[in-house]
């Protein structure tokens, strides 16, 4: 029996990650199809938004509304380059690469809010692994950049580097408000977001998750909302093959 309950756990594993692949793989057709019918609109749409901006500077009730316009507009285009971004990444490039390099490139790339601090652990004396540095710095960009969202009272950002012979893993902890039970089924699919509107696209999680399925890797997350519970806080855990495949 206990056999048969580790294979179903194993079988309903398959086929969660199975949909998942499905509605990326519809998301990146779904990009190639519509983008550029939909930012020739847009742009037009914030071309004169901008300019009724101008025309109107004294008004300060129409001013109002077409920040509005102007804010969702922007919101549309960058939910556009998300998903664009994501139809382009169906390859991956496999070069060695330090691993070490890659966090401090995507420490480099976000924003550190004055009141978080970050650590950088590193286990292990090798850090070179074949992998598509661009597509893995996003992963990172993307973990930091929740983390940070995560914790806006400040906290403490740790991104630790393990690895073996076979894998290597990244592991990103925040110390944030956490994330609830109720939504950590839903965190990789595209368009699902808890930020308010017009902060988030929903698309970074679902980007992520992808990337690292092309790499056969594996993404794992666990979370902590709940005061009473213990200390709040996030732990994305990415583990990724140290080299790439031999075919």
């Amino acid at each position: 029996m206990k056999e048969l309950a580790v294979s179903n756990k194993q079988l309903a594993s398959i086929q969660e990650a199975l949909v998942q692949s499905e509605k990326l793989a519809s998301m990146g057709q779904l990009a190639a199809g519509v983008a550029h019918e939909i930012n020739n609109p847009l742009g037009v749409v914030l071309m004169y938004a901008h300019l009724l901006l101008d025309q109107f500077s004294k008004n300060p009730q129409l001013q109002e509304d077409l920040r509005m316009i102007v804010d969702q507009t922007e919101r549309c285009r960058k939910i556009v380059a998300g998903l664009l971004n994501f139809a382009r990444q169906n390859r991956v490039v496999y070069q060695p690469t330090d691993v070490r390099s890659l966090v401090d490139c995507s420490l480099r790339s976000v924003s550190l809010p004055e009141n978080v601090t970050v650590e950088v652990l590193h286990e292990g004396n090798d850090s070179i692994a074949e992998l598509d540095g661009n597509q893995v710095t996003q992963i990172l960009v993307n973990l930091i950049d929740n983390a940070f969202a995560a914790m806006p009272q400040g906290g403490q950002l740790t991104i630790e580097i393990h690895g073996d012979s076979e894998n290597v893993r990244f592991i990103v902890t925040d110390t944030g408000i956490g994330i609830p039970k109720a939504n950590l089924s839903k965190i990789f699919e595209p368009f699902f977001t808890t930020k308010p509107l017009g902060k988030g696209t929903g698309l970074g999680l679902a980007v992520t998750y992808g990337i690292v399925q092309m790499h056969r890797g594996d993404i794992q997350v666990k979370s902590n909302a709940d005061p009473q519970a213990g200390p709040t806080g996030s732990v994305f855990t990415v583990t990724l093959p140290r080299k790439g495949p031999s075919d």
